[in-house]
């Protein structure tokens, strides 16, 4: 960081602490004068998902005003790192460790900006007894931005409306900025939901539209035309750079989602559900053949002078079924129908498909701390899922077995620079995990974990970016702690995960052997009027060859060229709430050219430099 840019964040600092003083007093007063007057607040504002209403947990739950969260907007840093990203916020991410879909059947084959999207699991349908309205905004070093807004409120006691909407602007971090405002990152999204229950409490309804828009100026990552990579030498930012200046990826998808169910009694209920998604994945060049872009691609195919590359995946989706309890046990049974069609626009139209499913869902639950969860689900032409699930005083377990088809994307594509068709069969994973809970008082809590997972035929993206899938087998397996301890006011929370691979394609699965991440804080309420917390959060991740990004494709794949360096880095955070309002400042890498000059965190992207942001989120109830 240079000299420069350190004074422009320490005016940036020193500007938001003069509006976090000048605003305690006026909230100060708003606590006194409140506490004696307002009736509603976060304990009357409740909330419930479709997964509890379609598995009869109708308890509803008070909204979380907590603070543990608030100096967390990254998103990988909100998935507690367990995701790889191009260095900054909104850009394209992957687990850092595998992870089986949940959908068995055909799908589109992208998922790099699935985290963008609030798909219909991630809906909360409030009761709330005034309206409610939380405003979040987020101002990051080197322009990143975020602002969110969620509003709900009830016509009457069995109707509720609400809508959200939220916008992410990031300018390129590396590479020189052609002026303020050159985006790396355009996102917004928006959805609206509503609920509505009879009288009579027999008839459920529950409805959600969401769009998202996420498009992103691709740089391609650092140019170094180097022989030998010196790492040292690719920490200037700005200052580097870059394989693309004129190209642009992006996702647009809109989904339209209902559920409605009808109580005849206890022992039986019936539910429908129905899906309709539109999905578009594109990837455009303005002058692919220009100078400074054309070293990146191997190969035209289709036309020299631009590209436009476009899938699109439509579906439509039934699901009926009938549910209800019987003594300490709820069951669910269902059978789905999927309509597909998928499209790319240099292919044939794909011919519409069909699938057909079967599945059941059962738990029992004899007391509060004791739950056994099963769960089945069959597609005719031969996929399936098995899981089970046990949860009891400090043990839980969980088993999993399915087989998924390949994805439309990896067995058919024509792009402007990439070709192939092939037949790929299934993939298998069988899965076994554990989780022990050991509490000492209030001052220290342990969790021994361990995850074992067993992939056969596994589809992946190999070193020339093409799709492939191997016929052996991986054994991956992941021991590791999860730590909590407690003392007066300082606390420390920590989790390792080390990882272990075997088999003939354990090559295929690049995953750090060590990963930890720990987070050493100081949080108090002072006479339940404030509420302050400051601490220092580290994450590490050890030498691994991560996967490298093909923007073209919007796939993450392997490689063999460059070894990402184990590195830790370390934020500082401030987080204070009073009454409804949340303010943070959070210091990122503050190591910084203390231990090296950066950290990457996919090949040729390094990871955040330097910087600081800040952000209010702020809850009103009236």
């Amino acid at each position: 960081m240079t000299l420069l840019n350190f004074a422009s964040v320490l005016k940036k600092f020193l500007l938001f602490i003069s509006i976090f003083s000048c605003g305690i007093g006026p909230l100060f007063a708003q606590v006194t004068d409140d506490s004696t007057k307002n009736v509603y607040g976060a304990k009357t504002t409740l909330f419930t998902t479709e997964e509890n209403i379609k598995n009869n947990v109708e308890a509803y739950q008070v909204l979380d005003t907590g603070i543990s969260n608030t100096h967390n907007w990254d998103p990988v840093n909100i998935k507690d790192y367990y995701y790889q990203n191009l260095g900054t916020v909104a850009t394209a991410m992957r687990p850092v460790f595998y992870e089986a879909p949940d959908v068995i059947g055909k799908r589109s084959g992208f998922g790099v900006y699935d985290y963008y999207v609030k798909t219909p699991d991630k809906f909360k349908y409030f009761d709330t007894k005034s309206p409610y309205t939380q405003l979040r905004s987020v101002f990051g070093g080197n322009y990143r931005a975020y602002i969110g807004i969620d509003f709900s409120r009830n016509v009457n006691e069995n109707w509720n409306v609400g809508f959200s909407f939220r916008r992410w602007t990031v300018d390129k971090q590396i590479g020189p900025l052609q002026s303020r405002g050159d985006l790396n990152v355009l996102s917004h999204s928006y959805d609206i939901q509503t609920d509505y229950r009879s009288p009579d409490r027999k008839y459920h309804v529950m409805f959600n539209f969401a769009r998202t828009f996420h498009a992103v100026n691709e740089t391609g990552g650092i140019k170094d035309t180097a022989e030998v990579i010196i790492f040292e030498e690719l920490f200037d930012y700005d200052d580097e750079d870059i394989n693309l200046r004129n190209a642009q990826g992006g996702e647009l998808r809109q989904q339209y989602h209902l559920y409605q169910q009808y109580k005849l009694n206890k022992q039986l209920q019936f539910y429908h559900v129905f899906d309709r998604s539109n999905r578009m994945n594109s990837f455009l060049n303005t002058n692919p053949s220009a100078e400074t872009d054309e070293d990146f691609f191997d190969q035209f195919l289709v036309r020299t002078d631009s590209t436009v590359d476009v899938s699109r995946y439509v579906y439509f989706q039934n699901e009926a079924g009938f549910k209800g309890s019987i003594g300490d046990v709820f069951y669910r049974f269902y059978g789905k129908r999927k309509d597909i069609r998928y499209t790319g626009k240099y292919l044939y139209s794909v011919n519409p498909l069909t699938e057909n499913y079967a599945g059941g869902y059962a738990r029992f639950a004899p007391k509060v701390n004791w739950q056994l969860n099963a769960n089945a689900e069959y597609e005719l032409n031969g996929n399936y899922r098995i899981g089970a699930s046990l949860k009891v005083p400090f043990l839980t377990v969980n088993a999993s077995s399915r087989q998924f088809a390949s994805p439309f994307f990896y067995e058919q594509h024509l792009g402007n620079h990439d070709y192939w068709q092939n037949s790929f069969g299934s993939e298998q994973v069988q899965q076994l995990g554990g989780k022990l809970d050991i509490k000492w008082r209030d001052y220290f809590r342990i969790q021994p974990k361990l995850d074992l997972k067993i992939v056969s035929n596994h589809m992946y993206f190999d070193t020339l970016a093409m799709p492939q899938q191997s016929n052996g087998t991986a054994t991956l397996l992941h021991p590791g702690i999860e730590a909590n301890a407690k003392y007066g006011s300082m606390n420390l929370d920590a989790n390792y995960i080390y990882t272990l691979k075997e088999g003939a394609d354990a090559d295929l699965f690049r995953i750090p052997e060590h990963f930890l991440t720990v987070d050493l804080y100081y949080h108090k309420v002072f006479e339940g009027k404030l509420e302050a917390r400051i601490g220092i959060e580290g994450h590490l991740k050890s030498t691994y060859y991560a996967d490298d990004y093909d923007p073209v494709t919007q796939q993450f794949h392997l490689q063999n060229y460059f070894e990402v360096p184990g590195y830790m880095f370390f934020d500082f955070y401030a987080s204070a709430k009073i009454n409804t309002a949340q303010l943070f400042v959070k210091f990122r890498h503050l190591n910084q050219d203390i231990t090296a000059g950066g950290y990457f965190t996919t090949p040729y992207y390094t990871g955040q430099e330097r910087i600081l942001d800040f952000g209010l989120t702020w809850s009103f109830f009236d």
